[in-house]
């Protein structure tokens, strides 16, 4: 899995998923910053939803477990003279033992169940009591799709079972909507979107 985004980060000229932020950064960008620093993104890529949130003085941390990813999002946020803590790390491992965060991103980020709730595991060690975990991806609505993500309805978000799998976290919205995605070149074309945010309520 790792070498197969290595390759395909490393095959692309441009961005692989454009330079847009996704639509639930833009969503949630304008809370108090209380509520949003620090911030973490699971999964970030090539950082264009952490570069979003960081450029409104937001302290961020991001994770990626492909280190083409890393190193090309880390030249674009020096061009843009932006400081993001980045790591190269998988986010079933990875668990920050110094701070807490905020906010937790975790977007278009598809991985098998047993994976997805390992993250979740992982998530809920490193945010605060009371604080936001946003998630965004293709819904396993996805299916009768070509705009991208992957064929495997397994993968997809079924936000039922995401709201199951997060029994200790409050939900404080769910939605699935049609939309167009121009996330050029990775995201292209009318996509199936799920959009969750969930609030910690349990240690």
């Amino acid at each position: 899995m790792k070498y197969k985004w290595n390759f395909k980060y490393a095959q692309s000229a441009q961005p692989l998923f454009g330079e847009n932020p996704s639509l639930i950064c833009q969503e949630y960008k304008n809370l108090p910053a209380i509520d949003l620093s620090p911030s973490l993104f699971i999964g970030d890529g090539e950082g264009r939803n952490s570069r979003f949130i960081a450029n409104s003085n937001i302290d961020v941390t991001a994770i990626d477990f492909s280190e083409v990813a890393t190193k090309k999002a880390l030249e674009i946020d020096k061009k843009l003279g932006l400081q993001v803590n980045r790591y190269i790390a998988d986010a079933k491992y990875w668990n920050n033992k110094n701070i807490k965060f905020q906010s937790c991103f975790m977007i278009f980020l598809h991985v098998p169940k047993k994976e997805r709730q390992t993250i979740f595991s992982n998530i809920k060690k490193n945010l605060h009591i009371g604080r936001n975990l946003f998630i965004e991806g293709f819904s396993v609505q996805q299916m009768q799709y070509h705009s991208g993500g992957p064929r495997d309805p397994n993968l997809l978000y079924d936000n039922e079972l995401i709201i199951k799998e997060l029994s200790s976290f409050s939900l404080i919205k769910s939605n699935i909507t049609e939309e167009f995605l121009n996330d050029a070149p990775g995201h292209v074309g009318l996509a199936s979107i799920s959009r969750l945010h969930f609030t910690k309520t349990i240690p």
